[in-house]
């Protein structure tokens, strides 16, 4: 027995649009499908890229950055865009899956065509504003505000005490001279003794040569010098004050940043070329002997002062000061010019106990930034002898409250130009990284820290997709800039 069988009109064309209907999802599901991929893709490579971070840069100063040069002399982006492609590619294919011929189709069949480095953040960039945020954020948790205010109140007294601009030196130079040029007669200065010491070299008097380094650097190749040239990388976000920014809590941040990851005398990083790093950003010179000095030197300036403002502040001792010298000035015939004798004296005398104060700071100890009559070490009797105190006296004061070594190099930081600072900080960082293995050509303006890539991705079916995405090992700079305008 048969049965007729037909098919209306009507159930034809609902057949042709549902077959329409159900290839156009699927081609949507394809579409959908792919912008879901590329974006889950691109920021797997983005997340890849960043995780390439610099080991030894951080090892050493605990900084995150992408060196683009991958270990070698050339310093352009092309390399991190090629590397995001692999990354990518790799991640879109099914190679890794078990039987991926036999077993699965691919369904989107993705390939990255093109990667293009838009935006970039390099660690050099606004002359190493980027390098001091990193160093700052490196820390900032680590830090309490006390030392921020402990600097401030260090800086204030400096300053309303004239320390930083008197030179004790200077004033006991014009002094001796007057003393020695009054009326054609020929008087000596009754602190003579000393200033043949002084002359001798501050240095020598308080520290034995043999514990003092030689070493040296070469600065010529450094990023400093590439930066005065123009010739270094340079990104292109702009990078403006945040809000909420303090350029003095800031500037005192980075420093503590560097006193703890640089070296310094009696603190040494001997595997470095320079020993007396944070010496060499306050002094600059190209020797560990000169920059020591040069902190030595300032370290007797700011002591003379402060010492000189005791004395002259002091009744007591000022008025032994004045008898001793008016006695001189009657002993040579020359009544009239006591108080010149007398201040030869106090400044001489201010002058001793900075030796003795130096020699206490680099053994490790302490010395209160102004003086008491507790605090005060040495006496009148041994200038007229040039007598000036012994390294083993300076150990008695070594538990004393006040500033130590360490403290004078953060008041000294802070008085140098924070550009050359940044500078001289930088230097210390390349200098020392490419003194690892694997790193001689390493330069600080390869490091990236922020990047937005712009990738074109192709589909084996005819889509394209284009997806940018930004990374940052820190909160954007270009969004900190914009809310500081806000």
């Amino acid at each position: 027995m048969k049965e007729n069988g037909y098919m209306t009109v009507y159930l034809a064309l609902t057949l042709g649009v549902l077959i329409s209907l159900c290839l156009a999802l699927t081609e949507g599901c394809r579409y959908g499908g792919i912008r879901l991929e590329t974006e889950c893709v691109m920021d797997i490579g983005m997340d890849s890229l960043l995780a390439e971070y610099h080991r030894e840069l951080f090892r050493q100063y605990n900084l995150f950055a992408v060196d683009c040069s991958y270990g070698t002399a050339a310093g352009t982006t092309k390399a991190t865009e090629q590397r995001l492609l692999e990354y990518m590619n790799h991640n879109f294919s099914l190679k890794d899956i078990f039987l991926d011929k036999i077993l699965y189709r691919d369904f989107f069949a993705l390939k990255a065509e093109e990667a293009k480095m838009t935006k970039a953040v390099f660690l050099t960039d606004a002359e190493g504003e980027v390098f001091r945020r990193m160093a700052v954020n490196a820390l900032e948790d680590d830090i309490g505000v006390g030392i921020v205010q402990q600097v401030t109140e260090w800086l204030q007294t400096i300053e309303s005490e004239g320390l930083q601009e008197r030179n004790i030196a200077e004033e006991k130079q014009a002094v001796d001279a007057q003393i020695e040029e009054y009326e054609g007669k020929h008087i000596e200065s009754p602190t003579k003794a000393l200033e043949e010491k002084r002359s001798g070299g501050l240095l020598s008097l308080v520290l034995p040569e043999e514990d003092i380094s030689d070493r040296q650097m070469e600065e010529g190749t450094l990023i400093a010098a590439r930066i005065k040239e123009n010739a270094v990388n340079h990104g292109n976000i702009d990078i403006s004050q945040p809000e909420g920014w303090e350029e003095t809590t800031q500037r005192i941040l980075f420093h503590e940043y560097l006193l703890r990851y640089m070296g310094r005398y009696s603190a040494e990083k001997e595997g470095n070329p320079l020993w007396y790093e944070v010496e060499y950003i306050i002094g600059g010179a190209l020797s560990d002997r000169e920059n020591l000095r040069f902190v030595v030197n300032r370290l007797f300036a700011v002591r003379e002062a402060a010492n000189a403002v005791y004395l002259f502040g002091s009744e007591e001792n000022y008025a032994i000061a004045k008898a001793l010298g008016e006695a001189i000035a009657a002993a040579l015939m020359v009544p009239e010019i006591g108080e010149l004798f007398t201040v030869s004296l106090v400044l001489g005398w201010a002058f001793a106990e900075s030796v003795y104060d130096v020699k206490t700071l680099l053994s490790g100890g302490r010395i209160p930034l102004l003086k008491n009559d507790d605090s005060w070490h040495y006496g009148l009797q041994g200038i007229l002898q040039g007598d000036l105190v012994k390294a083993s006296d300076s150990e008695e004061a070594s538990k004393t409250e006040g500033m130590s070594y360490e403290d004078y190099l953060r008041v000294f930081l802070f008085l140098t130009d924070s550009r050359e600072v940044t500078f001289r900080a930088m230097n210390v960082v390349e200098q020392n990284i490419r003194n690892t293995e694997g790193n001689s050509a390493f330069r600080l303006d390869a490091c990236l820290t922020e990047i937005e890539m712009n990738v074109k991705v192709q589909s084996r079916y005819g889509y394209e997709v284009e997806i940018r995405r930004r990374k940052s090992y820190t909160e954007s700079l270009e969004a900190e800039a914009s809310a500081a305008k806000k």
